[in-house]
């Protein structure tokens, strides 16, 4: 088994696009509409309203059964954060300095946690509340 491609859910297709283009440095691979976002690094971005206006219009032959009363179950409220995404960087100031500077989502402190090696990072959090960690070489 690999990973193919690992997608977030998002409630706003345009702001969330307009966010990762930024903190990626690249455009979209493919748009399917407001529908699906997919990026280089198996980063997709998946709206599921999209569906949900389709399902409610009626418009069932898009769609089996058992995929409509999946998405139609209630499954509680949605959990964010329960997977945080990595990423490295070559420097890890020159990207925290940039990701401050483009104002896309709130920017932690630099981190610092030393238990079995030395590790920098901070956090940035995307217009759905999820948490992306930015790690690289750091220079005191």
């Amino acid at each position: 088994m690999k990973l193919g491609t690992f997608y977030i859910i998002v409630k706003d297709i345009e702001k969330s696009i307009d966010f990762y283009r930024k903190l990626l440095q690249e455009e979209p691979l493919y748009r399917n509409d407001d529908r699906w976002v997919q990026f280089s690094n198996s980063i997709a971005l998946y709206n599921s309203s999209y569906d949900k206006k389709i399902i409610s219009n009626e418009t069932a032959e898009m769609f089996n059964q058992a995929y409509i009363e999946y998405f139609l179950a209630d499954k509680g409220a949605p959990k964010n954060n329960i997977v945080i995404f990595n990423f490295e960087v070559e420097d890890l100031m020159d990207e925290y300095i940039r990701l401050k500077d483009l104002s896309i989502g709130e920017v932690s402190n630099l981190m610092y946690v030393n238990v079995n090696m030395p590790y920098w990072y901070f956090n940035i959090v995307d217009p759905d509340g999820n948490v992306i960690e930015i790690t690289g070489k750091y220079k005191q």
